[in-house]
């Protein structure tokens, strides 16, 4: 029997029209019953960026040739990354009970709508989960067992899903900053003192209005509600935002790295077992993702790692023990 895409898509999107275009072939293949485009508005006085949001309207308009329900939410003013994807999620779930979620710079393989589809489904009464990850950072290689997917407790935001249920305790209100030192004594996250000081460091970051992200306090707001998440064992999808149109994700050291390599899932999906996060695991995502992606690697690592990717060999971070 083939299969057919029947839970509801969301796409993001700012002013990278040919990024986008990318994005919404992929959407048009999988053909979803219900589409949701949330386009936030340019900032004042900034006409090349004025362009770049019409361009980039008209190409999701275009890009939906499929007989399905769509709605587009257009802002007129910039509210930023922060306001835009919060917002948008919660006009999205005013309207459906779950969705999966995509950006203008996340281009995910064929197979990504059908794995987060399946597990939406599968784990959509279940309270100890948050959301479904379609991007991975692990080396597959250290992965005991068979199984499809893991449980992790990080959230990653390059192509997910999640549901109404979950969406619900984002932090709207910012107030859950005050309860870090708490979450950190109980740390049922099992993380070391120096991750939970990075975290620290996001999260006030963050909460200051220095950084305009949603998804930071999403992550904190999954860990107050002890939530955790699922990410595939092939990574699903790629992101091509790193370059000088992007609002966070500008080093372009980063766009060459293996965890940008997609590979399909195959089906049927084996599942891992009883929802518990891997720490172990979980450890080597922080060394090998979060510690890069903001930059953390001093001038020698940095160095390092380009050496090796230019001579075709895994960063050292990924490197089995």
């Amino acid at each position: 029997m083939s299969w057919s895409l029947q839970t509801p898509v969301s796409v993001f999107f700012y002013r990278r029209p040919e990024h986008l275009r990318q994005v919404m072939e992929k959407v048009r293949q999988a053909r979803p019953p219900i589409l949701f485009g949330i386009s936030d508005g340019a900032k004042a006085g900034h006409p090349e960026i004025q362009k770049g949001v019409e361009d980039s309207r008209r190409v999701f308009r275009e890009a939906v040739d499929w007989p399905c329900r769509w709605e587009i939410l257009e802002r007129k003013s910039n509210i930023g990354c922060y306001r835009s994807v919060s917002r948008g999620l919660d006009w999205v779930f005013e309207r459906v009970g779950e969705t999966i979620v995509l950006e203008d710079d996340t281009v995910p393989d064929s197979t990504f709508f059908r794995f987060t589809a399946a597990l939406l489904e599968k784990y959509r009464n279940d309270p100890r989960v948050g959301a479904v990850c379609g991007n991975n950072y692990d080396d597959s290689r250290d992965w005991p067992g068979e199984a499809s997917y893991r449980f992790t407790r990080y959230h990653h935001s390059w192509g997910w899903g999640t549901w109404k249920r979950a969406w619900k305790f984002f932090d709207r209100e910012e107030e859950l900053l005050a309860e870090v030192p708490s979450l950190r004594m109980g740390n049922w996250l099992r993380l070391s003192r120096k991750e939970w000081a990075y975290w620290e460091r996001c999260f006030q970051r963050t909460y200051a209005r220095k950084l305009d992200a949603w998804d930071y306090r999403w992550t904190l707001s999954l860990w107050i509600q002890r939530l955790i998440c699922i990410v595939p064992k092939a990574n699903l999808v790629r992101n091509i935002g790193f370059d000088a149109q992007a609002t966070h994700t500008v080093e372009r050291d980063f766009a060459g790295l293996e965890m940008h390599a997609v590979t399909p899932a195959d089906f049927p999906l084996i599942s891992p077992g009883e929802a518990q996060f891997d720490a172990s695991l979980d450890d080597r995502v922080f060394a090998n993702h979060y510690q890069k992606l903001e930059g953390r690697r001093n001038l020698w690592e940095k160095a390092r790692d380009r050496v090796q990717r230019i001579l075709g060999k895994k960063p050292a971070s990924f490197t089995r023990p």
